[in-house]
């Protein structure tokens, strides 16, 4: 067999049980909290209003069981598929001794980092060298919580965390790592970390504007700020997603569709509002690659704002020795690098949602075919709605709609992690007047632009 080809399945096998254990361990508890736990509670003869009020407030504790239970995991799990990866791509092995083709590595790194001494510099500022890796990775956790509901299809277990204005909610905590990246650089009491901070500040204000403005664009073609509802409007049509304009090619699609079915009337109604918008077929086009470019800008600014290379100026090991963290060791510096790989996670989280449609499939019909499937699997079960039965265990476990969505921003999210690895397998690194000429010079004036134009696209369609 070629040693590519093998090094790949390997690979591929390794990420397959990481995921599996990861997302079965995240329903798992979840599962526990929200459903078998009040059906216990339910079931034992407490009053009526106090099984009530105890149901409700593990129900409304699944969310942050399911944060605390996947960032740890998936970190891990990152770290090691960063590394096999980077091997994949550069020709190496990559870590294979610990466990069966090195699938416990970053496991026993996380044991032996959680074991270093912890040491505070002579000269720092003790609380605040103490705080910083807290106030970085805090807003890890509380962000992604709404991100939940898009992800699992607005379940009844995460419809707590769907709030209206959800991505602007998840941008402004998005915002404050950077204030933990500062507090640590400066209390560190060394200069390598200062500057290290002070490059992440001006990157953060740098790349923050054309990322957000992306998302404002996407949230001006879907007229609402709930990340479930611009998900939801990217269902059953790959030419409904944003990046595609935000449905903006569809009417001229459904047209033809109705031209080769004979349907006069609906060609006509169509044929009528073209008539109206003779701009339109153009200004749809226009869309479509103002969005595409604004993909493109969002993930750029989102490499930026995680300090991935080829952005990684505050981390610069040729110049900084390792920049805004030298100084820290132990778990302190377990914190800062979970936080790294979690905030890679929720960036991808965003774009999976925003740009590409978030839980829902590609093509139209597979999500319901993939549904369709598993409910039919579900059904040859021996059934039972008696409460603790093995039926109704396996049905309240197993929710096909969800095992769909759940798959498919997966999939999707796990996707642009890979992409970004190869980034930093592919690119070096800029220096940092090229990196601040980039951001204010090209990214923002060309976001400002793309979103003026669309702005004005949008009326023409």
């Amino acid at each position: 067999m070629n040693p590519a080809v093998f090094e790949i399945g390997k690979f591929a096998r390794l990420t397959v049980i990481w995921l599996s254990i990861i997302f079965g361990a995240v329903w798992a508890a979840c599962w526990a909290v929200g459903v078998f736990a009040p059906a216990l509670i339910n079931a034992s003869g407490m009053p009526t209003e106090t099984a009530s009020l105890a149901s409700e407030v593990l129900r409304a504790l699944v969310p942050v069981v399911a944060v605390a239970v996947f960032i740890p995991i998936n970190a891990m799990f990152m770290v090691l598929c960063e590394r096999r990866a980077l091997a994949l791509f550069t020709v190496r092995k990559g870590p294979n001794r610990v466990g069966p083709d090195g699938l416990l590595q970053t496991a026993a790194d996380a044991v032996k980092l959680l074991f270093k001494e912890d040491i505070t510099p002579h000269g720092a500022d003790a609380v605040m060298f103490t705080a910083a890796p807290i106030i970085f990775f805090a807003p890890s956790i509380i962000g992604v919580l709404p991100l939940l509901a898009a992800a699992s299809g607005n379940h009844e277990l995460f419809r707590s965390v769907n709030l209206p204005t959800g991505i602007f909610y998840v941008l402004a905590i998005a915002s404050i790592p950077v204030v933990g990246i500062v507090m640590g650089g400066w209390a560190s009491n060394n200069k390598y970390s200062l500057v290290g901070a002070l490059r992440s500040a001006a990157q953060a204000i740098s790349y923050e504007i054309p990322l957000v403005l992306s998302i404002v664009a996407v949230c001006l073609m879907a007229g609402t700020l709930d990340v479930v509802k611009i998900a939801d409007q990217q269902k059953d049509s790959l030419l409904s997603w944003n990046i595609f304009g935000g449905g903006a090619l569809l009417p001229y699609v459904n047209l033809v569709v109705a031209g080769l079915q004979g349907n006069n009337e609906q060609v006509q109604a169509i044929m009528q509002h073209f008539q109206a918008q003779p701009l339109g077929p153009f200004a749809a086009v226009l869309m479509v690659v103002c969005c595409i470019i604004f993909f493109g800008i969002y993930i750029t600014g989102a490499c930026a704002e995680v300090n991935r290379i080829p952005f990684d100026l505050p981390e610069a090991e040729s110049e900084l020795v390792s920049g805004y963290n030298t100084e820290y060791s132990g778990i302190k510096f377990a914190i800062f690098f979970l936080a790294e790989f979690t905030n890679l996670f929720v960036v991808c989280s965003i774009a999976s949602i925003m740009f590409l449609g978030g839980g829902h499939a590609p093509l139209p019909g597979l999500e319901q075919g993939f549904t369709e499937m598993l409910g039919g699997i579900l059904k040859q079960l021996p059934g039972s709605k008696e409460i603790f039965s093995p039926g109704w265990l396996i049905n309240s476990l197993v929710n096909p709609s969800t095992v769909s969505q759940a798959f498919w921003i997966i999939l999707k999210t796990y996707s642009l992690v890979i992409f970004a690895i190869l980034i930093r397998a592919t690119l070096p690194r800029f220096r940092i007047d090229q990196l601040m000429a980039f951001g204010w010079k090209r990214l923002i004036p060309l976001s400002l632009i793309l979103l003026i134009a669309l702005t004005y696209l949008r009326e023409l369609v």
